[in-house]
């Protein structure tokens, strides 16, 4: 008797549908053959659920990212970037902005958003997690910068074509939003455009002792913003530059430290700062119709942490004499610790041999049972064979006890990685670090391969194998990395050891004094 055929059916996977248990409806023949099995790569889900052996271990999803700057503080970095220092500076902001001013009325002067918000939050380096969304950007613009910029949205997203070549994935980063300044009609016109470097030099000021609570790009602006009160320019800061430290790398992102040069929209306003916040006097109001609120919030926090201003040349002298003066103490701290080049008379020189003769050695760290870690006892090795291990390594440094007084048990513990051309070895003693040493200096050996524990005389091309005793500062920071326990067992070994060769050398001279010593005859009676 045949058992019946039964047609694999797959089961119908789908994002809105919950997984269903196996059916024990079995159907005919008939459906059977007209239903076509679907290949199950093509059946998966863009979002599949969780599998029957995973129930119960699968993760909880992590709550989104907290973003990093609110409403106000994402409107003044789209403004900034939109700046009439900004086109000054990004000439493909520039070139795209001039060519959308030769469109019709009611497109000219329109950018994409997410063109703006690249170079917005570009060098705030913002991971995608943390990049606000272009609906969170218009919400924001609507709020707070609608003296400024005008959003609007577009039924379709606008081409991409003119922005991207087609082979860049950016192309779809284009929303369907987009972006214009409120004084499109006079961009042409800007006297800015024709501006030089140092032009907008002399609009840039030096801000110092900036509150804690403003220390970013946009706090700087809010703080800055604050500080005026009736200023009648729409966009009154045009630029934040934080200065970077000297050892930062160029992808680094600079953090504010409480200082930063801000370009301001005209000289009047640098006046301002410069007169009222002066680089040696304390903030004293002139007239109370001047410029400068005197009673809000930014004001109070300015007098309490010393804000000051500086014009950015006089800033720049000052950068440079400091640079200068710190160049002057490298070089001074460097001369200093050279050895000074003295040059006795003949005389003096025997003087001083003689002097040298008579002095003994000073004696060397002695391990105690008080000690941090064995003295003498790490000896490091190098020119080893990349495919050495352990093992090998601990019988090739032991041949070097073979032929000599001391225990041929002398290696603790070779502490080697593999892959690794060099390695540390914990001896038993210092003795032992120095008879190792000796024997690979006076007997040069290499690897012929990764399990030679005997080596072999290196050839002309080939690097012997180099052992040296490590002491001082090396040592301290080798042995703080050790654990306390195997430190304490090192220290202990190395002190019987020292011990039992001072018993040993006392016992056997005390056996030297017998064998000399006269025998007495014995009477026999």
């Amino acid at each position: 008797m045949t058992s019946p055929s039964f047609a694999f059916v797959p089961r119908n996977i789908s994002k809105g549908r919950k997984q269903q248990g196996t059916c024990a409806h079995v159907p005919s023949s008939e459906s059977s053959h007209s239903l076509k099995p679907t290949p199950a790569i093509e059946r998966k889900s863009a979002y599949p659920g969780p599998s029957g052996s995973d129930k119960g271990k699968q993760k909880v999803s992590e709550p989104p990212a907290k973003p990093v700057y609110n409403e106000k503080d994402i409107s003044i970095l789209v403004v900034l970037a939109f700046s009439d220092y900004a086109l000054w500076l990004d000439s493909d902001l520039r070139r795209k902005t001039e060519e959308s001013l030769q469109g019709e009325e009611q497109d000219a002067g329109f950018l994409p958003l997410s063109y703006l918000m690249r170079r917005a939050f570009g060098r705030e380096n913002l991971g995608q997690d943390y990049m606000p969304t272009e609906a969170n950007v218009v919400k924001a613009i609507r709020a707070y910068a609608g003296d400024a910029l005008e959003v609007r949205m577009l039924v379709s997203a606008p081409s991409a074509s003119g922005w991207y070549p087609s082979w860049k994935p950016e192309r779809g980063s284009v929303g369907g939003y987009e972006v214009r300044r409120k004084d499109w009609t006079t961009l042409l016109d800007n006297a800015t455009r024709e501006f030089t470097r140092g032009q907008w030099d002399d609009r840039t000021i030096y801000m110092e002792n900036i509150p804690a609570q403003y220390h970013t790009i946009p706090g700087i602006i809010r703080f800055a913003q604050g500080l005026l009160s009736h200023s009648s320019c729409l966009v009154p800061i045009q630029n934040v530059t934080l200065p970077p430290h000297h050892l930062d790398k160029a992808e680094d992102r600079p953090k504010c430290k409480g200082f930063a040069l801000v370009t301001l929209s005209n000289a009047e306003l640098c006046q301002m700062f410069l007169e009222s916040w002066s680089w040696t006097q304390s903030f004293q109001p002139e007239s109370d119709d001047f410029d400068l609120a005197e009673g809000n919030l930014e004001t109070k926090e300015a007098s309490k942490f010393g804000f000051r201003t500086l014009p950015k040349a006089r800033w720049d002298k000052l950068n440079e004499e400091y640079l200068a003066y710190r160049q002057k103490l490298i070089s001074e701290l460097a001369d200093a610790n050279e050895p000074p080049d003295i040059s006795p008379d003949s005389d003096v020189r025997d003087v001083v041999d003689d002097v040298l003769e008579d002095t003994p050695a000073p004696p060397r760290n002695v391990t105690t049972m008080y000690s941090p870690y064995p003295f003498g006892c790490l000896v490091f090795a190098r020119n080893l064979h990349l495919e050495t291990n352990k093992t090998t390594l601990r019988a090739l440094f032991c041949t070097a006890f073979e032929s000599s007084l001391v225990d041929p048990a002398g290696i603790d513990y070779v502490d080697f990685n593999k892959g690794m051309d060099s390695c540390y070895l914990r001896l038993a003693s210092p003795e032992h670090g120095r008879v190792l040493v000796d024997r690979f200096s006076s007997h040069p050996v290499v690897q012929s391969h990764g399990l030679d524990d005997i080596g072999k005389t290196p050839e002309a091309s080939q690097k012997a194998i180099a052992t040296e005793i490590i002491e001082g500062k090396k040592e301290e920071v080798y042995w703080e990395k050790v654990p306390e326990k195997v430190r304490r067992q090192a220290v202990e070994k190395a002190v019987k050891a020292l011990n039992g060769k001072q018993s040993s050398s006392v016992h056997t001279a005390h056996e030297h004094s017998e064998e000399n010593r006269p025998r007495k005859k014995r009477n026999r009676g």
